[in-house]
C-alpha cells in the first residue's frame, strides 16, 4: 500500500473525513501494519493507550468487564472501522477491550505519531477534532437510543394487560427502526397443542415475494439463513415460545451481522421473560378460576 493509498484509507475514517487528502500524506506514512491471531487482544482494558487502530480486515470483538468476572461484548467491528479514538489523545486507560475474530490485519497510528502532525498543522487539526466531535456524538447517539429501546421493552416484564400477541407486536414496531438500515420483522408463536407455529405480528417494509419460508421450530436461539436474513428463536427451558425473523433490505458484512445479531440477542432475553411472564399469569388465572368453581360446586 502505497503512500496515496493510506492517505486515502485515513480519509474514509470519520474523524479525519474533512482534511484533504494531501494533509493527510504526512500521517499516512506513520501507520504501521500489524497482524493479530484469531482470539487474542487488540486492546485491553485498563492499559495506557497506544494509539488508533484500523481495522483493515477481519473482524473484531469489543467487550467490557463486569462486576463478577465476565465480560458483555459492546460491539462487533470489521473492515473500514477503527479502534481506540476516545482515548487517542488523552493520557487515560482502554475503556474497553478487544479481541480478534479470526485473523485480523490492522493499521496503528501512534498517539505521539498523531500529536505532533497535529501540532504541525493547525488547520487540519481544527478538521480533525471536528471529524472526531462528529463520531462521538454519533455512538452516543446510538447508545442512547439502545438503552431507550431495552428500557422500553423491560417494561413489557411488568405489564399485566399485555397477551403474547400484544408483547411481540410491539416489540417489532419498537425493534425494526432500531436497526442500522432498512429492515423488516415477522413474528410467529409456538402452540403446543398441534406443533406448530403461528404468525401473529410483521413490521417494517413488505418482506417481499421472495421471503423465505416460516421459520423452522428447531432454528439455534440466534442464527442467520443468509447475508440479510436473522432467526431468533424464543424459549423457555424446555420448549420454544416464538420464532421472530428479520431481514434487511441491503446484505450486510459480517461486522453488521454481528452488531445485529448483539442488539437483537439482548432483545431476545427480554421478550422471553416477557413471555414466561404472561404464560405464568394466564396459568395463575386459570388455576384461580378452578379453584373457584370447584370450591362453588361443593358448597
Amino acid at each position: 500500500m502505497d503512500a496515496t493509498e493510506r492517505a486515502r484509507l485515513l480519509r474514509s475514517l470519520p474523524s479525519f473525513a474533512l482534511v484533504p487528502e494531501e494533509r493527510l500524506r504526512p500521517l499516512a506514512d506513520l501507520l504501521e501494519p500489524l497482524t493479530v491471531e484469531d482470539g487474542a487482544s487488540i486492546l485491553v482494558e485498563g492499559q495506557e493507550s497506544d494509539g488508533l487502530y484500523y481495522i483493515a480486515s477481519g473482524r473484531v470483538r469489543v467487550a467490557k468487564r463486569l462486576g463478577e468476572g465476565g465480560e458483555k461484548d459492546l460491539a462487533f467491528l470489521g473492515a473500514g472501522e477503527c479502534l481506540g479514538e476516545m482515548e487517542l489523545l488523552q493520557r487515560s486507560v482502554r475503556s474497553a477491550s478487544a479481541y480478534a475474530l479470526g485473523r485480523v490485519e490492522l493499521l496503528r497510528l501512534k498517539s505521539a505519531d498523531l500529536k505532533r502532525w497535529l501540532e504541525a498543522d493547525a488547520q487540519a487539526a481544527s478538521r480533525f477534532f471536528a471529524g472526531l466531535s462528529d463520531v462521538q456524538a454519533a455512538r452516543l447517539r446510538r447508545t442512547s437510543d439502545e438503552v431507550a429501546l431495552l428500557y422500553d421493552l423491560s417494561q413489557l416484564l411488568v405489564t399485566s394487560r399485555a397477551t403474547a400477541k400484544d408483547l411481540i407486536a410491539h416489540a417489532l414496531n419498537r425493534v425494526t427502526p432500531h436497526l442500522q438500515g432498512r429492515w423488516s420483522a415477522e413474528a410467529r408463536l409456538y402452540n403446543p397443542f398441534d406443533d406448530e407455529t403461528y404468525p401473529v405480528a410483521r413490521a417494517g417494509a413488505a418482506l417481499g415475494p421472495d421471503e423465505p419460508e416460516p421459520a423452522p421450530k428447531t432454528a439455534d436461539d440466534v442464527s442467520w439463513t443468509d447475508e440479510r436474513t436473522l432467526l431468533l428463536a424464543l424459549r423457555a427451558p424446555k420448549r420454544l415460545l416464538a420464532v421472530l425473523r428479520f431481514r434487511s433490505e441491503a446484505a450486510l458484512d459480517e461486522a453488521k451481522r454481528a452488531e445485529a445479531e448483539r442488539t437483537l440477542g439482548a432483545v431476545g432475553r427480554l421478550l422471553t421473560s416477557a413471555l414466561e411472564n404472561i404464560e405464568f399469569r394466564t396459568d395463575e388465572s386459570l388455576r384461580e378460576r378452578l379453584h373457584g368453581s370447584s370450591r362453588g360446586a361443593s358448597l
